[in-house]
């Protein structure tokens, strides 16, 4: 079987799908041929890959980005039974008008509400983004990503707040939902006395990074806790995130790490004890189950993914609001975890949220849509 996997990251790039799809890549391209199309900070690579990657340049005129990318979908994508789509999913449709070839797309988000509320253009959440009237570049926005979502053959979600949303915007092709997952570690012993808090995140806006720095501010003050956060990320929030870092005067217990890999990564999944992820919006975020699996407690935002993968604070903390004072107060709740959460925590994800058995699922469904 040959097979196309269209992604916007791959490693070195850091998040969900760079870890994703170098995983399902691997297991599919044991016994079939497959090609990967990603966006890149750099085209020329030198890695070892059983299969093809395909880079192209991401700094460049959005145009004619968007035109070689159509183009090489087109040229990579004449002899393939399908196509993937985990990312570049308009060009995907315009390249597909030609191809006319059978694709299963996974869905994690709305991109173009993430667009829109990232550039500062919007301030209204996910759910009230769909169903409020905006500005003509925006409806005819909206309009194209439901076009485009009609046109999948199969869509898959993590969450049931995307099965949700998709239903919602009328698709009414294959729709199933196969949880993420990740990569199960040994048990880590865990001091939780230490109040050393982590962030795995890109550094954009709805993420909600000054949020937490104002509320760990107050829970410093107000209950005379010293921590430690570290953010490991990258993003255009970077500059506001760090100049707010010296407005709080937080510069000795706050660090800006950038991005990290592998086992840099993995050590500060292990030498953290709390896990901060109060984003306006989560399909099913890696970085939280990767943080479970590590055994740290998670607080979260009370939206999307989180709620669902921490049950109404059976897992960890769910916050309801993004008010400052709420969000301290559920951290320093957090700190006196009397239930062991991340205990039960870890449990689920060794039980439900195996990286495996998502490549097993994925797998599975590709190649039946030969």
């Amino acid at each position: 079987m040959n097979i196309l996997i269209t992604t916007g990251i791959f490693p070195p790039d850091v998040g969900g799908p760079a870890k994703f799809v170098p995983l399902i890549a691997n297991k599919l391209s044991e016994n079939h041929t497959l090609n990967i199309i990603t966006l890149s900070e750099e085209v020329e690579k030198t890695e070892n890959y059983s299969y093809e990657v395909s880079r192209i340049f991401r700094k460049q005129n959005k145009i004619f980005r968007f035109l070689k990318t159509v183009l090489l979908i087109i040229n990579k994508g004449r002899d393939v039974n399908i196509i993937f789509v985990n990312g570049l999913w308009l060009e995907v449709y315009i390249a597909n008008l030609f191809l006319r070839k059978k694709t299963i797309r996974k869905i994690v988000g709305d991109p173009v509400w993430e667009k829109f509320y990232t550039q500062y253009k919007i301030d209204d959440d996910f759910d009230q983004f769909q169903q409020k009237k905006y500005s003509l570049k925006i409806e005819l926005l909206k309009f194209v990503r439901n076009i485009t979502l009609n046109s999948s053959n199969t869509i898959v979600v993590p969450s049931k707040h995307l099965l949700s949303f998709v239903k919602s915007l009328g698709y009414r092709g294959n729709l199933l939902k196969i949880n993420n997952g990740t990569e199960l570690s040994d048990s880590v012993q865990k001091n939780k006395d230490n109040y050393e808090f982590l962030i795995v995140s890109r550094l954009v806006r709805h993420k909600n990074i000054d949020l937490v720095l104002k509320s760990l501010s107050v829970v410093k003050e107000k209950y005379s806790v010293d921590f430690i956060l570290n953010i490991v990320g990258e993003g255009p929030e970077f500059q506001n995130i760090n100049n707010l870092i010296n407005n709080l005067k937080l510069n000795d217990c706050v660090n800006l790490v950038g991005i990290k890999h592998d086992k840099e990564l993995e050590n500060f999944y292990k030498s953290s004890n709390y896990f901060l992820q109060i984003s306006t919006y989560e399909g099913m975020p890696h970085s939280v189950l990767e943080a479970m699996n590590y055994g740290l407690t998670v607080i979260a935002s009370n939206f999307g993914g989180n709620s669902e993968l921490l049950d109404n604070n059976k897992y960890g903390y769910l916050v309801n609001s993004f008010e400052v004072e709420t969000v301290a107060n559920a951290i320093y709740k957090a700190l006196s975890d009397t239930e062991e959460k991340f205990i039960k925590g870890n449990k689920l994800i060794e039980n439900k949220f195996d990286i495996e058995e998502t490549i097993k699922n994925y797998t599975e469904l590709i190649l039946s849509n030969e």
